[in-house]
């Protein structure tokens, strides 16, 4: 018999506890936390880069809820439909529960707030904190103040307009984060300077020719997913988690049924019409009438027959960055 075969005598408790998933950290992340900056406060200077997959794309807006299951501590970020422009079975919620008249509702809509985001592609100039990151391209997210203070300057009410995100024009930022209370503070940043060339090796590039190549190449050095933090669907596994989460906060399953229930149906029944028209209109093409293989497509609510989608492709030039921006 082998000496593995003994372990039975000498059980290790943790085996039978179950373990938290260690938190996966985003490398491509920018943290200017104040915790890591020097007597509390976090200072760097940073400039806004165009997004070369997709410029039209240079600044990304989501809305999210966090949600947090009270019976086990688990946690799932739901992208909120309303970045969109969708209806969403979650401000249905809140707004439900808010308007309550009932306090401990009120307490509960609190668990459906909506939270917002920004995300955007930097290059890391000056960073005393970490110096191995000065140079880097990488993302930055960030909240509403930070977004008013780059569309004052995009339309300014006073004195020249400046695109933050232009990269022979647009003027640097300089990071200066604390702690306000229980929230990181982003009051005292500013745009400094005037606007210049993004810079490759320290030196800021010109509008010409050779500057288009060295400043397209060195783009290309950084992350090309910035759309990756972009808004998704719900996948069915996704509703089934929000669901469960949502009966798990709200003792009131006839409500959560009426808000949660009457959503999945609807978009159930837009997604089956979708198929159907795709299915014949792929037939119409073909000329046949020979049954295509079963596809699976997105839930598409009210909203979204309005809404084009397009293909993301890496632009080809810098003058089609422009074009888009």
């Amino acid at each position: 018999m082998e000496n593995s075969n003994f372990d039975i005598f000498n059980l290790d408790n943790e085996a039978f506890i179950k373990q938290k998933p260690s938190k996966i950290e985003d490398e491509n992340i920018y943290k200017p936390y104040p915790e890591l900056g020097k007597d509390g406060v976090y200072k760097s200077l940073i400039r806004f880069l165009p997004n070369i997959a997709n410029p039209k794309k240079s600044k990304i807006q989501l809305y999210y809820i966090w949600l947090k299951d009270p019976a086990d501590g688990s946690a799932f970020v739901a992208h909120c439909p309303t970045t969109v422009g969708k209806k969403s079975p979650l401000k249905e919620m809140y707004w439900k529960l808010k308007n309550s008249p009932s306090a401990k509702d009120q307490e509960l809509s609190k668990a459906f707030s909506r939270k917002e985001d920004f995300y955007s592609l930097i290059q890391v100039l000056k960073d005393p904190n970490r110096p191995d990151l000065e140079g880097k391209i990488m993302v930055f997210k960030f909240g509403r103040k930070v977004n008013d203070m780059i569309e004052q300057q995009i339309k300014p009410d006073f004195g020249t307009p400046c695109n933050p995100y232009n990269l022979f024009e647009g003027k640097n930022f300089g990071l200066q984060v604390r702690k306000v209370g229980e929230w990181n503070n982003y009051d005292l940043c500013q745009f400094v300077g005037n606007g210049e060339g993004a810079r490759v090796d320290g030196v800021p590039v010109k509008d010409t020719d050779e500057g288009k190549e060295t400043i397209m190449n060195y783009l290309k050095t950084g992350p090309m997913n910035l759309c990756d933090y972009d808004y998704k669907e719900w996948t069915d596994s996704d509703r089934e988690t929000i669901n469960r989460i949502t009966r798990s906060i709200v003792p009131d399953g006839r409500l959560v049924s009426e808000i949660m229930g009457a959503t999945t149906d609807s978009n159930t029944a837009s997604a089956q019409t979708s198929n159907s028209t795709q299915r014949s209109a792929e037939e119409d093409f073909m000329g046949t009438e020979k049954p295509f293989e079963k596809t699976t497509t997105k839930p598409v609510t009210e909203n979204s027959a309005t809404k084009k989608t397009t293909k993301t492709t890496a632009s080809s030039s810098l003058d089609d960055i422009y074009a888009d921006l």
